[in-house]
Parts: structure tokens; sequence; C-alpha cells
């Protein structure tokens, strides 16, 4: 600085300035330094504060040491060769769905196009983790991303002029390559995560269109092959590595074939590598193509359409059984997306609220800073307490709250249970990200004896306060299974079958058992026996299972009027002897419609292609016993056969189910409205569907839910 005045006050005496101005020069000397050291520090502080990627081996080495997790469960690969206005709403919704369900992921976005450094920086300043290289073959060649000569040759090939496949064969290429070096899970950005992903490798099979002929199908399994949308490998995994050889070999490589290093490669070195070294396979999972794509891609606009009052149904069937949903990009990119849509709904559902255009939407969202979450969550041992999926909670924020680096205060509650938190180090100054970490790894534990439980979260932040709350029901607490074993072969087999299969999926609840045990020979029921009482005979398996002895005169009808009296829960679920409940089964799905809308007493699973007979079936079996009760002179049959009341409640707007008359085997009931009801006698007949006249006749609404 001493040096800067003496240049100057040299500089003024020679030019013999007034003195005056020999004071005023120093000084804006003295400015001019503060401001350029001060602009300099700026710029290396803003430098600093993301990772500066090279383009050299050294630097690519250094970032990935530096940003990639330990645990390559929370590693997210993606690749992206449009341009940066193509990264619209839809693409962003991929982004959210990944750190709604993993708010801890690192996602790695390599993109020969993109190669700005804040591309994402909206997303880190939340406590995101997610970044923007940029690739290209000679900063693959430069990075040593490749195994041999050949696969070094194929980079270099890429660049032709005449291969107008090139940049989705590099996106091939990326994914193998990344997924070889450092393990995780690969992503196309047109695949919606609806669940969390399971922690072990995997990849799923997709389905081609019917009456295509595939050669290089998986063995044994027509018509299906490896998808690479979304797939998870360790790191090194020997697959991978004969993918790379094989397929990225210059010498074999043909520009001109589409899918040769995509799919068709994974399945035919998948085909090879099985008979080779099965033992390499022993923690890597095939997944059927429901479970990662649901939608095959000539259905795509199905996802896009205008639905009616199911689509909650459709989103609730699909976040339970599927753990993604491709959108198929190069095909929807043309599609608006519509709020009655099922795209509509996920866009809702899955919105984190960081950066949204809404140039592709049409529709109102709530854009509010909120907990997005279930009104009703339907605790089983089967979710473990955890709010994952359909189920899942987190902080959504508005526009404004967006933009700025508000940190909050968390606070969790329950009346009749227990919060477990995982990894928590603090409830207090929390990111949006670090909020979201805590919600998703939240479990829940309710008392022995509870039923109903409420849930309360309250989030501050100086004068922003936001509260919120969701109702927890203990379905073991809510629901007897009635099971139906009347009539039935290997009756012993039978009920020991159906008490296992609804204690695997619904342990702890109430089961009862309607069947005719003193009719059958050679079973040793009696060191099952308790009590008599009216003629009907209890046993007791343990100390919620029980059997009920029908009398042989009561058969069938009292199976179902007698026996709903039973029940001591607010619902039953009633299951003939044919029935067997699987992992995705939406049961608890039907006590939260039955709990949620009080007109409903019975509630079923959809049956589609009966459903316009099921409307029917019980006016008709009324008008038949109205006729024959008239022709042989019953006036006691006719004064039972009233017209119906005018208080029969319909479906309201809300409620995503369709009303019938009659459910032939499996549905949920309210026992309040079974308590009330008078059964006559005059409909008992050896036919079951005399309980849904009776219940048609006293106004009982019956429903089905298509997707469940």
């Amino acid at each position: 600085m001493k040096n800067c005045h003496k240049i100057f006050w040299l500089y003024c005496s020679s030019r013999r300035i007034p003195w005056q101005k020999q004071v005023t020069l120093p000084l804006v000397s003295h400015i001019f330094l503060v401001i350029i050291i001060f602009v300099g520090s700026r710029t290396f502080v803003m430098k600093s504060s993301h990772p500066e990627i090279n383009k050299d081996n050294n630097s690519i080495q250094r970032l990935f040491s530096r940003i990639i997790p330990s645990n390559s469960s929370d590693l997210f690969w993606t690749v992206w060769n449009l341009d940066e206005a193509a990264l619209r709403e839809r693409r962003l919704i991929v982004i959210d769905s990944i750190f709604i369900h993993h708010p801890q992921a690192t996602v790695i976005m390599l993109s020969s196009t993109l190669n700005r450094i804040n591309l994402f920086a909206s997303y880190r300043s939340r406590g995101y983790q997610i970044y923007c290289v940029h690739i290209s073959p000679e900063r693959l060649i430069q990075w040593k991303w490749y195994l041999s000569f050949r696969s070094k040759k194929f980079l270099t090939h890429l660049n032709a002029p005449s291969n107008t496949n090139s940049y989705l064969h590099m996106n091939d290429y990326v994914k193998v390559m990344s997924l070889y070096l450092y393990g995780g899970t690969f992503i196309d950005m047109d695949v919606i995560i609806l669940q969390p992903l399971p922690a072990y490798e995997f990849i799923g099979l997709d389905r081609l269109d019917s009456g295509n002929n595939c050669s290089w199908c998986l063995k044994n399994r027509s018509g299906l092959y490896m998808a690479t949308s979304l797939m998870r490998f360790r790191c090194h995994h020997t697959l991978l590595r004969q993918i790379i050889l094989t397929t990225f070999n210059v010498q074999v490589y043909n520009a001109y074939c589409l899918d040769c290093t995509g799919a068709k490669a994974f399945t035919e070195n998948f085909n090879r590598y099985q008979g080779q070294n099965g033992s390499g396979l022993a923690n890597f999972k095939i997944l059927e193509p429901y479970r990662l794509y649901p939608f095959m891609s000539k259905e795509t606009s199905a996802i896009f359409h205008s639905m009616q009052n199911d689509l909650s149904l459709l989103s609730a069937d699909l976040m339970k059984k599927s753990y993604a949903l491709p959108f198929f990009g190069h095909i929807s990119d043309k599609f608006i997306i519509k709020n009655d849509s099922l795209m509509g709904s996920l866009n809702n559902q899955l919105n984190l609220g960081i950066i949204r255009p809404k140039s592709s939407f049409q529709g109102q969202t709530n854009t509010r800073t909120r907990l997005i979450h279930r009104p009703v969550y339907i605790f089983t041992n089967r979710n473990q307490g955890r709010f994952h999926g359909h189920d899942a909670v987190y902080l959504k924020l508005d526009s404004t709250l967006a933009r700025k680096n508000i940190k909050w205060n968390l606070n969790i509650h329950v009346s009749r249970g227990m919060i477990i938190y995982s990894d928590r180090t603090s409830l207090a100054n929390l990111g949006q990200a670090q909020v979201n970490t805590i919600l998703n790894k939240l479990v829940y534990k309710p008392n022995e004896s509870t039923s109903l439980d409420t849930l309360c979260i309250l989030l501050k932040s100086g004068k922003i306060s936001i509260n919120s709350s969701l109702t927890i029901l203990v379905f073991s607490k809510w629901v007897t299974f009635l099971l139906n074993t009347i009539e039935t072969n290997g009756n012993h087999t039978v009920i020991e079958r159906m008490v296992t299969n609804v204690e695997k999926y619904f342990p702890n609840t109430t089961i009862h058992i309607a069947s005719d045990l003193n009719r059958l020979s050679g079973g040793n029921y009696e060191s099952l026996y308790l009590d008599s009482s009216n003629a009907i005979k209890r046993y007791r398996l343990s100390k919620n299972v029980f059997i009920f002895n029908i009398p042989e005169e009561n058969i069938p009808s009292t199976f179902h009027d007698y026996f709903i009296n039973t029940v001591p829960t607010p619902f039953f679920l009633l299951v003939n002897d044919n029935f067997t409940f699987e992992e995705y089964s939406h049961i608890d799905l039907l006590l939260e419609l039955i709990y949620t809308y009080e007109h409903i007493d019975i509630i079923a699973e959809d049956e589609p292609d009966n459903r316009q007979a099921l409307s029917d079936y019980s006016t008709l079996i009324l008008r038949g016993y109205q006729a024959n009760a008239s022709q042989n002179g019953y006036a006691q049959s006719q004064r039972l056969l009233v017209q119906l009341s005018d208080d029969k409640k319909y479906l309201d707007e809300t409620n995503p189910c369709n009303q019938i008359d009659f459910i032939p085997n499996v549905f949920m009931g309210r026992k309040r409205s079974m308590d009330s009801l008078h059964w006559y006698n005059f409909f008992k007949s050896v036919y079951d569907e005399m309980f849904f006249s009776q219940l048609y006749r006293a106004n009982r609404t019956i429903y089905t839910c298509r997707y469940i």
C-alpha cells in the first residue's frame, strides 16, 4: 500500500498537480484496491463453493472421491444429452421423486450438452446432493473410462459423422461404465421413483409388444427382456465387465443397431453369464415387469389422459406394488400434463417445491409451503411403522421460501405410541433435506393396547410455523378376519393354510373361522374345544384365532348373519376358502376407505367383468322372491318386500369407488351397520346371495374399488 502511495505521489509531483488533488488521488487508490481485493475474494469463494471440474483424470477422481457416498445404495447416476430448455417440469419430477424417497441420495448427472456448474445450485442450497458433470468421448478417454484398447477405440469411433445413433450409444456406454467403476443406481430422466428402492442389486424385465419375435429375449421367459432405464449394481460386477468387453468393442460395434448396446446387450450377456457363473448372481434380483415398468411404451398416453374419481386409487396401487413408473419421454414430451391425469397426480404428490416451471402443466396445484402426507396412516407389521411410498411424509417449500436458506426446528410427537429416530443428531437448525431425511427414517411403534393415535409434526423457523397431523389406525385392532371353510374338502389343511397366510402378512389380527367340524370324521379337534353356547361350538387355536362350528341345519345362511355378529372390532374382512393373500394386497387401503367414508357399509376389490351384473343382482333376487311370494299367496313375505326408502345412500363425489349390489367372495364390512340390521328368516336359503338381498332391502351400501 505504501508503494502505491509513492507511485501516485511521484506521478502527481511530476505532473505538477495541485495539492488538493494530490490528497484525493491516494484516497481513490485506496478505494480502488479495496474493490479489487473484495471482488477477487468473492470470485474465489464462489468458485470454491462448488466442485471444480477440470478435464484431467486426477481432478475427476478427486471430485468423485469427494461427492460419492460410502454406501452405494445412496448413489444415483443419470445422463442427459438434450439442451437445458428440455429439462422441463416433467423431468424435474424425476429428481424430486429421488429425493423424496431417498433424501440422503447423491445424484450425478453426466451430460454431453450441459456444462453449467450452478445448474442444480437451488437443490444444493436446500441440502440435497446433486451435481452435473460434463462429458464427451474425449473426456472419458482422459478419465480412463475404458477397460481395453478396443473399448477405448469405441469411444473415438463415436465421433464419426456417419454415426447417427452416437448419443444413444454414448448413453448406454456411460450407464454401464459408471456402474462398473463406482456402483450404485442408474436411472433414466423419464423414470419416476414411487417408493424407496430395495437395497439389493436389481434389474427389471419389460415386455415386447405382442406378436414381436425376440430371439435374444430372456431364456425361458417368452417376450421378456432386461430393460436398462432403472437398475442397481455393485461396482466391478462381472456381468458389467462382460458387457463392456463384448459390446463396446470397435471390432463388433454396429453403429446402425439402435438397441445393440442397451437392453439387447444386457439380456444376451445375462443369458450367457447365468450359465457360466451363476454364483455371481446370488444377491442379484430380476424384478417382474409390474415392479419397474407397470406401463408399456404403447400405453404412454394413458399416463397423461384425464381420469375419473379412481385416480387416487391408481396412484396408491402403483405406489404400493411398483418401485417406479417410466413415462417414456421420447413419446410423451408432446403431451400436456393434465391435473386429473396420473402424471398430474404424481406431479402434485412428488414436488419438493424447489424449481418447477409451469410451461408444461395444465391445471392448478397447491404451491404453499406445507407437509405432504396422507390424512390416514394404516399401521401394519408389513410396513413396520415406516412412512414410505404411498405413506411418505415430506416438507414442500413454496416458490418464495425455496429461494431462501431457511433453517427449521422440528418437533414430532404421538399420544399412544413411540417415535423412533434413526441416526439423529439434532432436531434444530435443519435444512429441507435434513428435515425430510428425518421424516423418511421415522418409525412409529404403537403401545400394545393402541388402536388409534395421532402423529403431530411441528416445524418452526422464526415467524413461520407449519403444524400438521395425521391419524394412525393400528390394523389389527380395527379388523377381524372371517374365514369361511364350510363344506370344504380337506378342512383341516385349508384352515391351516388360511391362518398361516393371514398371519404372514397381518400378524396379531383376530381370526374367526366358520367351519362344520362336527360333520367331519377323523379330525382331532376336541383338544381345541373351549365352550359351547346356542349349539355353536367354538374352538381356540391361539390367543387370536377361533373356530366357530356352525350347525348343519343353519348352513350356509347362518354363516353370514350369525358369524358377523361375533366380530369384536369395528370392521371385518370376510374371505372364502379359495382366497390367498399376497405380499402387495391392498387390504389396508380398503380399511382406509371404509374408515374415511362413513356412508360405506361394505367395500371390496373391483370385479370389472361382472360389474353390471353385480349392480343388478340383488334387485333381481328380490323381484324373484316377490313374484314367488305373490304366486303362492305369502302375505308375510309381501310385507317384507317393501319399497326402498328415499334415504338410500349414494356415492359422494370424492369417493373413488363404484356402488353395486353384490360381492361374490371377499369384502370388508362395517360391524355397526350389521348390528342394526334385522335378519329376516324368510330370506334364509342355501344361497349366500340372500345375505346381500337383505342388505339391499335395508339400504346398506356396497362399493367396489378399481386397482385394489
